[in-house]
């Protein structure tokens, strides 16, 4: 049986990603800010406690997959830069979307909202593949579970210039 993994570890996996998100895009700062929120949200907003020690190593080689896929995303024209690309783009479009309809009218009517629904379900199965093959966690908006991927740490964010009142001193 391997040992546990430490708070320490996941803190180094967390800094590794937050590190490694804004160069994959690009140096415009609002799509490195989409990364870097959604990875700290996956660090975060998890609220699950009954993950096993199983679960919890077959996460964590996943997050450290993750940051590898993240690293071959730098190259420029890289098929993993533009699947990130993509996926940054997407989720600003839907995010717009969810806020205020592309027509002039206030509320989508039901057939509109129904291709809305049925086009975003296949990119959401797409996406959901890609994981599974890759062994990879994407940062998605409309799984729950794609973002609930760690377990909630106390004090992940010591040290770390990007969050607000963040400690500096570590103990």
């Amino acid at each position: 049986m391997s040992t546990p993994i430490t708070t320490a570890q996941w803190r180094q996996l967390y800094r590794e990603l937050l590190r490694a998100a804004p160069r994959t895009v690009s140096n415009h700062r609002p799509t490195s800010r989409i990364l870097a929120t959604k990875i700290r949200q996956g660090f975060t907003e998890n609220t699950s406690t009954d993950n096993t020690h199983s679960d919890l190593a077959l996460l964590y080689t996943r997050g450290y997959n993750t940051l590898a896929f993240l690293k071959l995303a730098r190259e420029l024209g890289s098929v993993e830069r533009k699947l990130v690309t993509s996926i940054v783009q997407v989720y600003k479009d839907r995010k717009a979307a969810d806020e205020k309809p592309p027509i002039h009218k206030k509320k989508w009517q039901k057939h509109q909202k129904q291709v809305y629904d049925e086009t975003f379900g296949e990119y959401d199965r797409v996406l959901e593949s890609i994981e599974r093959d890759l062994e990879i966690i994407l940062p998605r908006d409309r799984f729950v579970r794609s973002l609930e991927w760690i377990p909630k740490l106390d004090n992940l964010h010591k040290g770390d210039p990007l969050v607000e009142n963040a400690s500096t001193v570590e103990k």
